[in-house]
């Protein structure tokens, strides 16, 4: 399990397929897909889970609106050359 499951928090900005969740006054940057993206307003409170990529060079957070959708996501991880 990655050390951050899921963050609540208000949508603070939508930037070229990422959103800005504050929480708590810290604002996390997640890469969405279209569909959860859709389903995001800025000024609401939003529950997302959270995939970490983390790499030597980078830490990306993928966010997504339900469980299996993250599932699915992780899943296709898996798949070699995906």
């Amino acid at each position: 399990m990655s050390m951050i499951a899921s963050l609540r928090g208000v949508v603070a900005e939508v930037i070229e397929g990422a959103v800005v969740l504050d929480v708590g006054g810290v604002g996390y940057g997640l890469r969405v897909c279209l569909n959860d993206l859709a389903k995001l307003s800025i000024g609401r409170e939003a529950k997302v889970y959270i995939y970490e990529h983390i790499r030597e060079d980078m830490h990306d957070l993928f966010g997504f609106v339900e469980q299996s959708t993250k599932n699915l996501f992780v899943q296709l991880l898996s798949v070699k050359n995906v």
